[in-house]
């Protein structure tokens, strides 16, 4: 070992050196025992293992540790075909109001660069190595449940993943800044007078829907209003369940003047149940949606929600992975796009 470089480089080559003797073949060692075997901290290793996860020599799985990556895919003819993979766990797939547009806006993008669009919903073990030799390579919709099939793409092929980022930072990504765009939400029903506020936030599985309640909370603590308990519904994202969630939150003997969703399907049951209950949107309670999906400008009266940059999702997805595809490592990999509030007839100032 060279000593005189540093202590960290001397770590990175001693691992490199035991992945290619195969004296670490699959998962490395616990980085205290890796320490401790070397006579160096657990920070300089720690670094080490850091710098080879972003060079893409290692990759990280939460709660199950660190394993070597496969750098010896052999390489095969362009097929001019992109992968698009969205996992069967996720409700309606394609048929999904939102994930219908994503899916139109990268098969345009795709097709605007001279690649066809595949789309792939179940990717094991067994059968992703013969569905991925169809493709150069894979947009993926990221999910930390998924975090091994992402894995797997990228043993095969280039990835680039969308929705969340990848635990694995050495995959590029394209992600929404969901904190902001519902901060700048309900900023804008405060700015409105509304002070009793609620929300129905999305599954809590991941960033998305963490992030999007994040960005609830600080809001409300900006313009100095009290978080309650009572006024946050935990919904999934279904129409059932912005019914249900407009049924408690309205219910209650001090309602709020202003409901934010965290997806349009959710806002659309909430409108539908606020008419059920006598109530007027906007005049009676505000109602925010998240998505534009078709729908939402079509409806009377019309959804405001927050529009995702779809188009821009697509195009700066499929821009990074063709370079990945050429060969190339753009400098700027994990890239957050700003989504815009689209103000339309679901949201007023409050009755006196």
């Amino acid at each position: 070992m060279d000593k005189t470089s540093p202590k960290y480089l001397q770590a990175e080559k001693w691992i490199k050196n035991a992945i290619k003797q195969h004296k670490i073949d699959n998962k490395l060692p616990g980085e205290r025992v890796l320490a401790k075997d070397l006579g160096m901290s657990y920070m300089t290793v720690r670094k080490a293992i850091d710098s080879l996860v972003e060079q893409g020599y290692l990759y990280r799985l939460p709660a199950k540790g660190t394993f070597v990556a496969d750098r010896k895919a052999k390489a095969k003819l362009p097929t001019k075909n992109i992968g698009y993979f969205l996992d069967n766990s996720i409700k309606d797939g394609l048929t999904s109001p939102y994930y219908s547009l994503i899916f139109n806006a990268l098969e345009k993008e795709t097709g605007r660069r001279g690649y066809a669009l595949l789309y792939f919903s179940n990717l094991n073990e067994a059968n992703a190595s013969k569905s991925l030799k169809k493709v150069d390579g894979v947009i993926a919709s990221c999910f930390p449940r998924i975090e091994h099939i992402v894995q797997d793409i990228k043993q095969i092929v280039p990835v680039v993943v969308i929705d969340n980022a990848s635990f694995d930072k050495s995959i590029p990504s394209v992600i929404i800044d969901n904190f902001n765009a519902v901060a700048d939400s309900i900023h804008r029903l405060c700015s409105l007078g509304h002070k009793r506020i609620g929300f129905m936030m999305g599954l809590r599985d991941s960033d998305v829907g963490n992030n999007r309640l994040a960005g609830y909370e600080f809001a409300l603590r900006n313009h100095k209003i009290a978080l309650q308990d009572e006024l946050i519904f935990k919904g999934d994202y279904s129409y059932q369940s912005g019914i249900e969630g407009a049924d408690e939150l309205l219910s209650l003997s001090n309602p709020p003047t202003a409901i934010m969703c965290a997806n349009d399907s959710m806002a659309l049951g909430a409108m539908k149940e606020a008419s059920r209950l006598g109530l007027r949107v906007p005049e009676d309670v505000s109602i925010i949606g998240f998505d534009d999906i078709s729908v939402a400008s079509q409806i009377i009266p019309p959804l405001t929600t927050v529009a995702p940059p779809i188009a821009q999702i697509a195009a700066t997805a499929v821009d990074l992975l063709d370079n990945l595809i050429q060969g190339n490592h753009p400098e700027n990999q994990h890239i957050a796009l700003r989504a815009e509030l689209k103000e339309r007839g679901t949201s007023c100032e409050p009755k006196q």
